[in-house]
This record gives C-alpha cells, structure tokens and sequence, in this order.
C-alpha cells in the first residue's frame, strides 16, 4: 500500500522546530487483498450516509430559518432577518455563508440546497474520519484487515441519518470534526509546518461552524502543540492563524449586531446549568436504543486492549516509537467528546431527540471508528454488528412526534403533520403545515397590520403604526415556515427569540421545554408595531401595551438598558454605532429585562403605570 506520508517530498523541519519522532510509517508490503478490503472500509460507511441520507432527507423548521438570512444576503439587504433590524438567527455562521455562496453560484432554492448541501458535507467527513482511522492503524497493522467497530455503533443510530440532512449545520459539524481529526493525523506522521498551520486553521473554524464547537477546538489546538511541539515564535505564529478569521468575525458581530453571541444561544441561555433535564436528554438517546449494550462491549474491549499493552510492554526494554504521539492521538478526541457531552448535560439538553449529543458522540468513537482485526476485535464487532441490525430495524423512540419530557422526533414531527415523505421545500411547509396564516404570504395590497398568532384560537390584530415600512409585521411560533412565507420587506416575528432581540433578552422566569422557554408578552409586540392611535386587540390590557410602550422609550437609567439595545440593533450603522455596539456588547449580551411589561416599568424606569399612557408621580405606589 501507498504509504500515507512521504516526509522527503516536503524538505527538513523548520531551524526552530525541534523535530518531534513521528509515528512510524505504514507497513511497506500490504497485500493488495488487504489494501482493497481497507479502502472499502473506509468508503462504505460514507456511502451508506450518502444511500440512507438520501433516503430519509428532508427540512426542519430550525433548518428553514437559515434560509431568511442568506435571502435577505442575496437581496442586498446584509446578514440580517428583518429589514431594519440587526439580529444574527444564525447559529452556525459558516454554514449560513456556505449557502449564501452555493445559492449565489447555483441560484438554486436555498432550502433544498441546504439538504443536499448538508448530506454532501455529511458523506465528506464520514469519508475523512474513516480514512484517519485507516492511517491512524496503518503503521502497526499494516497486514490486517479494518473492522467498522464506531462506525457500526453511529450508523445504527436513527438520529444519525435523519440528520445527516434536515438544513441545519450538522453536516458542517461533521465534515469539520473529522476535519481536524484527519489533519492531526497525517501531523503525526509528519509533522511538517505546513500541516500544522493547516491543522491550526481548520480547527480555529469551530466556534464559526457551532459557537459550542470551541470546546474542541481547544481540545485539538492543544493536541497540535504537544504532537508539533513548535517553539515560542512558532506558537505564537499557529495561535494568529487559527483565531485569525474567528476574532475578526467576532469583532464583526460586536460592532454589527452589538452582542457576544448569535441570537438563538442568547435566548436559549447557553451558559445556564439545568442537569436533572440534561441526563433526561442523554436517557431519550440511551434507552430507546439500549446504546449501554455497545458501550459495555467497547469497554470490555477496551479493557483486554489494555492488557494486551500491559503484557507486550513488559517485554520490551524502551517504548515503540511514536507511542506518546500515539497516545495524543487517541486521547484528544475522547476528551473532547466526553467534554462536548458533558457541556450539553449542564445546559439541559435540547428538545430534538438525540441531535446535540451527536457532534460528542462522533468524537468519542473516532479513535475506533474502524479497528484492525484481531483474536479480542472479532468477536467484539460481531456482537457490536448484531446490536446495530437490531438497533437499525427495531428499536425507536417510545413516543409519538414529541415525548412527555419536551424532545421531539423532530423528522417523525414534521413528516406526519405534514404528510410528505421528504419535505425539503419552504412550499411544503406552508401548504401542509395545519393553521398556518396564509395571509403573511404576500399580504393584499393596502394590508398594513400586526399580526400575533400563537394558535387557530388565539390571533391578535391591529394596524401597523404609520412609521413602520413593512408591509406586514407577523408573530407566529415556527419562524422557519413564517420566515420563508413573510416578504423580505416584510418583519417575522418569533415569541422564542431566535431572530427578534427584544424577545431574546427577556428573563428566563422558569424552566420548561428546552429551546422554548422564553415568550414574549404580546404587549410588547404591539407597543413596538401597532397603532397607538388605534384600540387594543380584544383581551390584551390597554395597561400593559402603555408599561411596554413607555419602557421601549424611556431611556437608560443604572437598573437596565432596553432602550440602548433596541439602538444597537436599529438606529442607522455609522461609525460611532459600531464602536458603540462594540464597546457595549459584553454589558448588553448579559442583559435580561421582565417580560411582565409593568414589572418592566418598574424595575426600567423606576414608574409605576396606572393607566394607558398615564405615569403616577408616586414611585412608592404599587
């Protein structure tokens, strides 16, 4: 077999390298047999992602969002989802731009781009972790053949194909796991400075790709330094590249957007710990599936590996070459995943079923992705292959659409309400999906109105304040579809605050389904957008729309800065709002506000409201 690294074709290490041992190269005389067996396994797990995910492709909801943006890109109209206002509804930064730049050069639809975009990234980074994996054995098995021992456990996994699509940035989040995995192992055959800047680069990516993912770019960063082992000025020279580009996007997002964080990570309190509801999380993936049974057999072969080790070490007078490299190697992505896992237990889990524990259990299992063949590997994978037939065919989640505890089957959801088989269309969406209010898409000529509906039974509806642009400024509860269905002249709302910074700052009061825990008082919606010179909508108190109204405009004071965040994100972007939104965003990403608008008024501007538009001049009356 070829081997994986000719360390002559690239010159000797740099003067102020110290030249670390790399790992020993591949067996020099493989049998052809084995080598066409090997890239096989290295191929069909890839291939069997592209067939399955193919298969199964399809939208969700959270995935159309993206779409809003990268049109409003195209249009002119800059990296927002509402005209007029600055707000980043993406979670992953590069996969929105990656879909700004397919759809720019494909001028295809963006949302049935992103599915086949996604599956494509997806198949890539099954195709690199798998052939790290073949590197990473080649070296001292160069005769045997590869097993698929991770591979089996992951692809048996439901959750695994249905996200291998869906729009969202799991595919990204593949392609740059294994990214950084196979990059840190062709380092380690040879640590030339070439692969080393790459390797800096690549992982440096991560927070763009998930801000979550920074926990792995720590963790591969630091296996550079100890594989690479560069010195001071080198190091420092790998640091600049790898959070080149990050630091100025974040620069970017401070002075544009005037906050640390996109929007949905902000409204979703990703720093808050909840971990009774993240091991709910962890259970809804481990039961269903009876994933224990796999993990006790990788740790029962875990366990004789170990041993194995033991007996052969204590033969050998000195240690095999490369074996501190060896064990960076395997240790950096389990690390990583058990600190990613970890992460997404303390902040609760997610409400999609399994989908935030995946990107962890990748790394995890990608030391053993593929395994060479052994005496003790055999009969392992045997087992491990029966569990996955089983898993694969019989084993699903115990509920129907959404389980008691919140979590959705987010692609058995959306396939039975909307009764299509592969729905990766906005149209699916908005014709399918049951009560959806047809009017936001191209409201009638002269149509000027706020509209906040949260169900069939409960709509809220008044005229648009006559300073307001839009057309239309609609509320509904699945900003994908709503987004898709709204004009980009128009302004879509989401009661969560993925995409709507007022509803995204408001005080998380209790816990509940995850991602959904934060609405917005309508008031607030109509003190923003309705006609104050027009009634209430029926049931709203007149009260409460006067408390939010005042509190939008009442300026800073030491108890809160409403005001100064709405300027962030709308008063024209001139050089002072950038510095100012630059200098003010680690203060305004940490400021929460009640959603009860008259308890805002209090604690806001120090007033009580009585009655519509009517400030008493009693502070101490409650």
């Amino acid at each position: 077999m070829t081997p994986t690294t000719t360390p002559t074709d690239q010159g000797p290490p740099p003067a102020d390298h110290p030249a670390p041992a790399p790992l020993p190269h591949p067996h020099p005389h493989t049998p052809r047999r084995v080598a066409r067996w090997n890239i096989a396994a290295v191929l069909l797990p890839a291939l069997f992602v592209a067939v399955l995910g193919g298969r199964r492709s399809w939208l969700c909801d959270d995935g159309l969002i993206y779409t809003r943006p990268v049109r409003q890109i195209l249009a002119g109209n800059g990296p927002v989802f509402n005209p007029g206002e600055r707000a980043e509804a993406a979670t992953g930064t590069l996969w929105q731009w990656l879909l700004v730049a397919a759809t720019r050069l494909t001028g295809q639809d963006p949302a049935p781009l992103a599915v086949r975009l996604g599956l494509l990234c997806a198949v890539l980074g099954w195709f690199l972790a798998a052939d790290a994996g073949r590197r990473l054995y080649l070296p001292t098995a160069g005769q045997a053949h590869l097993l698929p021992c991770g591979a089996l456990i992951l692809l048996a996994l439901p959750p695994v194909r249905d996200f291998a699509t869906s729009g969202l940035e799991t595919g990204p989040t593949t392609l740059w796991i294994a990214g950084c995995w196979w990059l840190l192992v062709r380092l380690a055959a040879d640590p030339h400075t070439r692969r080393a800047y790459g390797l800096a680069v690549v992982a440096g990516l991560g927070p763009m790709v998930r801000p979550d993912l920074a926990i792995a770019t720590l963790g591969f960063l630091t296996a550079l330094a100890l594989v690479y082992r560069p010195r001071p000025r080198r190091a420092a020279a790998l640091v600049a590249a790898a959070t080149a580009l990050p630091l100025a996007y974040e620069i970017f997002r401070m002075g544009y957007y005037g906050v640390l964080l996109p929007l949905p990570a902000i409204t979703k309190e990703a720093g808050a710990s909840d971990w009774t509801r993240g091991w709910a999380y962890v259970r809804d993936l481990a039961d269903p599936y009876h994933l224990w049974l796999p993990l006790l057999t990788l740790a029962a072969l875990g366990t004789a590996g170990v041993l194995t080790r033991r007996r052969t070490a204590r033969t050998t007078a000195t240690p095999p070459p490369g074996a501190r490299v060896r064990r960076t190697l395997y240790a950096t992505p389990v690390l990583c995943g058990l600190a990613m896992l970890l992460y997404v237990v303390r902040v609760g889990g997610d409400f999609m079923h399994a989908r935030m524990l995946l990107p962890g259990l990748f790394l995890l299992l990608l030391p053993i992705l593929v395994i060479p063949a052994s005496r003790i590997a055999i009969p392992a994978v045997a087992a491990l292959a029966a569990w996955a037939l089983l898993c694969a065919s019989a084993f699903r989640v115990p509920y129907d659409r959404i389980g008691p505890a919140g979590i959705a089957d987010e692609r058995g959801f959306y396939t039975s309400v909307l009764g299509v088989a592969n729905p990766v269309t906005a149209d699916a969406f908005i014709d399918g999906y049951p009560g959806f209010p047809t009017v936001v898409r191209g409201p009638r000529p002269g149509y000027r109105h706020t509209l906040v509906d949260r169900s069939p039974t409960h709509t809220l509806d008044a005229p648009l304040r006559p300073d307001v642009a839009a057309p239309i400024v609609a509320m509904w509860p699945s900003l994908g579809m709503l987004g898709a269905a709204v004009p980009l002249t128009g302004i879509a709302l989401d009661d969560l605050g993925l995409a709507y910074p007022l509803a995204a700052h408001v005080q998380l009061s209790t816990r509940g389904r995850p991602g959904h825990e934060k609405q917005i008082d309508p008031a607030w919606v109509l003190a923003q957008y309705a006609d104050p010179a027009a009634p209430p909508p029926p049931g709203i108190d007149p009260i409460r729309i006067a408390a939010a109204r005042y509190t939008l405009t009442c300026g800073d004071t030491n108890r809160g800065r409403l005001k100064e965040l709405l300027d962030s994100t709308r008063a024209p972007l001139t050089r002072h709002r950038f510095v100012a939104n630059l200098t003010g965003a680690v203060r305004r990403t940490s400021f929460r506000f009640p959603n009860d608008p008259i308890a805002a008024a209090r604690q806001i501007c120090g007033v009580d409201v009585l009655a519509p538009g009517v400030l008493p001049t009693d502070p101490t009356h409650r």
